[in-house]
């Protein structure tokens, strides 16, 4: 029998002692496998039946491609499509945008390829070559990545049973190993499998408690082979199935919690809670399996994952990437600080990355291409701004990233409520309105933007800053101050341009024959 109360107290033992990471490399995760962030009253149909649907095959003439993609993503669609229920203008903004346009398939591919299709190759190309290209690059993504960074995530909360400092960056640990071949064919089999047998559906629940702990298992032996991999979890579990269903409908009502806070609570305690005590219980079961004399239990010989509380970080180098050096560039040490040069150079990176998106996003949303921006150049300095506000004014808060989160809404919120004040002012003209949206202050501001700006900063401060920073110390330094002067002279020049003649037109800009200033 599990003792479920003692390993989810040590469950949260071992979450508490290094929660921030905990949190982060789950919020992490949660990204890059596409999982939702925070949700707004979502509607589910628990009959997996109405989900299986006849495509009639009809006559295509007249259709253009775009229209028969549409018509192809409407009927895989969900008999009960997401809805929000707060403000249907609210899905107008960043989210509402990527919710209306991508989860109606699940996948972001899709949604891309179609927008694409239709504003490049004007319905010149096969609905049926977008839809092959989508299923294989999403078929790509789930078995490369998704798949792998689980086990990248399993070997974090493995590590972080005992050493309290275990670093975000064992979610990519697996590419680092250069196993992602072994890890990825391991976990395609597994999943194969599961779903194979559960088209028998008593058949499906076996199988997923039978093979629950094959990710721990490739995380603490990354070399072991599938078919070892796949008999030793089931030889581990054999007479704890049930208990590990047990053990996870006790995590109901922290899943219920979730539901009723829009998924925070599940991001902040629930998620990294549950992942630690499956830790606890892996360790557990594997110490077990090797005292039962379980075929091929010597192949899990990590010892230095089990012991007494270590105050450090797991001797990676002295093990698994042993003769290996360090990579610099992967070290995301947040609470450097920043020269000015790095402050101009952050500035100029994160306002051109923020070209790129909201370019991207207008297309996608739209199906052509427009030049985002009051400035002529390729950049939005008020994302670069941003960056360097938060990372000059809140570094003292950097240790603690759910302050963080909100200092950034707020100060972000400050400057884009400015800005845009200050534009409609000088040029009677209007970049952007969230008039409409959930909750906007004047049409300048809205919570919706916020929330994305928080995000962003956090993500900013926490990896993409230190990474750029990583870079830039390669370069030499004569060279980075000369690229700096030549952009600092474009955007000087660029601005002056602008404020004489600043970058306007159809989807960019609109007319303010009345300042929302002058209407309060």
């Amino acid at each position: 029998m599990l003792r479920r109360s003692l390993y989810k107290k040590r469950g949260r033992n071992a979450f508490y002692h290094n929660w921030k990471n905990s949190i982060i490399i789950c919020f992490l995760y949660a990204i890059l496998i596409g999982s939702s962030i925070v949700t707004i009253n979502q509607e589910f149909d628990y009959d997996y039946r109405n989900n299986i649907k006849v495509l009639n095959i009809r006559s295509l003439e007249g259709d253009t491609n775009s229209s028969i993609v549409n018509e192809f993503i409407n009927s895989i669609t969900p008999t009960k499509p997401y809805e929000n229920k707060f403000l249907t203008k609210a899905t107008r903004g960043i989210i509402g945008t990527l919710v209306n346009n991508i989860s109606k398939t699940g996948s972001f591919l899709f949604g891309g390829l179609n927008a694409l299709n239709e504003a490049l190759f004007k319905d010149r190309i096969g609905a049926s070559i977008i839809i092959i290209i989508g299923a294989i690059l999403s078929l790509f993504y789930w078995i490369f990545v998704s798949k792998v960074l689980e086990v990248g995530l399993c070997r974090f909360f493995l590590e972080n049973h005992r050493f309290t400092k275990t670093k975000v960056n064992k979610l990519i640990l697996p590419y680092r190993l250069k196993k992602v071949s072994n890890i990825a064919y391991t976990m395609f089999i597994k999943n194969l499998q599961t779903i194979l047998y559960g088209l028998t559906i008593i058949g499906g629940f076996i199988k997923y408690y039978e093979y629950r702990l094959v990710p721990f298992i490739l995380a603490e032996n990354p070399n072991i082979k599938t078919k070892d991999a796949l008999n030793l979890s089931k030889s581990m579990v054999e007479g704890y199935k049930w208990e590990l269903f047990k053990l996870d409908a006790s995590f109901l009502g922290y899943q219920l919690l979730g539901f009723l806070t829009l998924n925070i609570s599940n991001l902040v305690f629930t998620n990294p809670y549950i992942n630690a005590t499956y830790a606890e219980v892996y360790l557990y079961l594997q110490d077990l399996a090797k005292t039962r004399g379980c075929p091929k239990a010597s192949l899990l010989n990590d010892a230095l994952l089990d012991g007494d509380l270590v105050f450090n970080e797991y001797p990676i180098y002295d093990t698994l990437l042993k003769g290996t050096k360090a990579s610099k560039l992967l070290s995301f040490n947040y609470n450097r600080n920043y020269s000015w040069l790095y402050l101009i150079l952050i500035f100029f990176t994160v306002s051109i990355m923020g070209f790129f998106w909201e370019t991207f996003l207008h297309l996608f949303r739209y199906g052509y291409f427009v030049k985002k921006g009051t400035l002529h150049g390729p950049w939005l300095p008020i994302y670069g701004g941003g960056s360097l506000a938060i990372l000059v004014l809140l570094k003292k808060y950097r240790k603690n990233p759910f302050v963080y989160f909100i200092l950034t809404m707020l100060v972000c919120g400050i400057i884009e409520y400015l800005t845009s004040l200050y534009l409609e002012l000088v040029h009677h003209l209007s970049w952007w309105s969230y008039e409409g949206f959930f909750l906007n202050l004047n049409g300048r501001i809205c919570l919706e933007g916020l929330i994305i700006f928080g995000i962003g900063g956090v993500l900013v401060t926490y990896i993409l800053a230190p990474i750029i920073s990583n870079i830039f110390d390669k370069i030499n330094h004569e060279l980075l101050v000369i690229i700096s002067i030549v952009l600092v002279s474009l955007i000087i020049y660029d601005f002056y341009i602008s404020s004489i003649n600043p970058n306007k037109g159809e989807g960019i800009t609109n007319t303010v024959y009345l300042t929302k200033s002058e209407t309060n």
